[in-house]
């Protein structure tokens, strides 16, 4: 094939390669999405004094746990297996602002290993738990705890117990070991059964399932509703069958919310009656509420356009420049055939019940994901809202340009390639304007330092989020800065139009696993 005269179109090698990375960061992302491992409610275990796998010298009456967030107990609470091989728990448990729990143990720990199991209820109200283990080389008394419990036959072997001598002063005292290293095998193996700790949350996958199918049917209604009110230009038909999308896309909403609070009610170990009262719950039935409106409220009310076309440029520039409409759908049309009319859609009262869905659907997300865990709620909510709507006009109106050209294409009319994303790159200027700053200051709120980019699997995912919405803009920029001015120059090229709808579609598809590894970062912990 010969070089186009504009050096637009991409020889067939160019295509491939382009396709191939592609591809690549597709797959790349797709793992990071869905192999990656998801911590509950974006609380995650943060230490503990003493840590994981350390000895002490000294006596241990204290015992500090350290949450990426604010929780509160939950289920057993926290539970010690002492070097004796009796379950022991905390004489007294504070915390001052939640992240942090003090632990007291009268007697102290002493003698040997001590292992440490806690479990956890996150802000969102999932639970969480883990266990770690330490080493305290300081022999212990015969005194008893004060606040034992009977032991278990899981977790006590009595071949296990060490064995006492007295000393000079007649007080007995445990001749514990030092290390593990000197535990028998059936000690080891009792503080490995106590340590084991069930990282299964019954009802996670649903929810993160429901989660995905409701963040893309939100994103891609308010964007195809955008796009409807400010880009699209069409015969009624046409705005009618994106209007109906929408509607099944309410549907497709309240499927996910459904699942999703389903899934919330295991998380939580909650009834689905009672479920609706956590803060997560609360989200997912705002979003099931939020579906119907959509589904049943939203109207296809059009209203015609007409431009006189007075030149080649008006006639490419003009909202309706090149498509192909029925003037016997439109009575209203003039005689005067040099006014050719098309359609628009027009947001009235008569859709004001989708309106409220949408905003509940906007609404929903101040109840769940990092603004009820992280930072200034208000202020979080806030840029969580801008981030929402500005993202979905973004990604949902490409999503939706490149179906209504492959649309018009498959169905040979004109696709007024040039008019749609001229209209649209106006007013996805902004949005993405208000992506970036909105996105800026929800990271800042949610990462505690600059290092948490690199460091945290969150902060990872995110920069691969940014990274592959910086290539879908760059394909937004090409196509608007290059192969507009092209198609500028010769409205028929089909060519430049070819060019045109491969990179629409390449930033659909980039932006598709947008919304999927966004759906993720809203479950995952920092």
């Amino acid at each position: 094939m010969s070089e186009h005269p504009n050096n637009v179109a991409a020889s067939p090698a160019r295509r491939r390669a382009l396709i191939g990375t592609l591809l690549a960061v597709v797959l790349s992302t797709f793992g990071i999405a869905t192999g990656a491992s998801i911590v509950s409610a974006h609380t995650s275990f943060a230490g503990s004094t003493p840590a994981n796998g350390s000895t002490v010298a000294e006596p241990v009456s204290e015992i500090l746990i350290e949450f990426t967030n604010p929780s509160t107990e939950a289920g057993d609470g926290f539970v010690v297996l002492d070097p004796t091989g009796q379950i022991r728990t905390p004489s007294t448990v504070t915390t001052d602002d939640g992240p942090v729990f003090r632990l007291g143990f009268e007697p102290a720990l002493a003698g040997g290993e001590v292992g440490v199991r806690w479990s956890v209820r996150a802000g969102d109200a999932h639970p969480i738990e883990g266990s770690f283990a330490f080493t305290v080389t300081a022999a212990a008394t015969t005194e008893q705890p004060t606040t034992s419990t009977e032991p278990s036959a899981a977790t006590t072997v009595a071949e296990a117990a060490p064995e006492t001598s007295p000393t000079t002063e007649g007080e007995a005292v445990t001749n514990a070991p030092d290390d593990m290293s000197s535990m028998s095998a059936a000690e080891m193996s009792t503080m490995d059964e106590f340590l084991q700790v069930d990282q299964s949350t019954p009802g996670e996958s649903l929810a993160r399932l429901g989660r995905l199918i409701s963040f893309a049917a939100i994103v891609l209604g308010i964007g195809a509703l955008a796009f409807a009110a400010t880009t699209l230009r069409g015969s009624l038909e046409e705005i009618g069958s994106l209007i109906a999308a929408v509607r099944i896309l309410g549907g497709v909403l309240v499927v996910g919310a459904l699942a999703e609070y389903v899934g919330v009610a295991r998380i939580g170990n909650e009834s689905l009656g009672a479920a609706w009262t956590s803060s997560a719950g609360a989200a997912t039935a705002l979003r099931a509420v939020a579906g119907v409106a959509i589904a049943v409220g939203l109207v296809a009310t059009t209203v015609p356009i007409r431009q006189r076309a007075r030149s080649l440029s008006a006639a490419v520039t003009s909202p309706h420049a090149g498509l192909d409409v029925d003037d016997a759908d439109h009575p209203s049309a003039d005689d005067d055939n040099d006014r050719p009319v098309v359609r628009r859609w027009v947001p009235d009262r008569s859709s004001r019940l989708a309106f409220v869905g949408i905003g509940l659907a906007i609404i929903s997300f101040w109840f769940d994901g990092h603004t009820v865990t992280k930072g200034f709620r208000v202020l979080h909510a806030l840029a969580n809202t801008i981030h929402v709507v500005a993202g979905s006009i973004w990604v949902g109106g490409v999503v939706t340009m490149a179906v209504v050209m492959w649309s018009r294409h498959r169905r040979s009319r004109p696709t007024d390639a040039l008019g749609l994303v001229v209209r649209f790159s106006a007013v996805a200027s902004v949005a993405l304007g208000a992506v970036v700053v909105a996105g800026l200051v929800m990271a800042v709120a949610i990462l505690d330092s600059f290092g948490e980019l690199t460091s945290t699997q969150w902060g990872q995912t995110f920069l691969l989020k940014s990274a592959v919405a910086g290539l879908a803009m760059v394909a937004g920029a090409y196509n608007h800065f290059r192969l507009m001015p092209a198609l500028e120059r010769d409205p028929d090229d089909e060519v430049v139009h070819r060019s045109v709808r491969s990179t629409v579609t390449a930033e659909a598809i980039l932006l598709g696993f947008v919304i999927v590894v966004t759906a993720w970062l809203v479950a995952a912990a920092s």
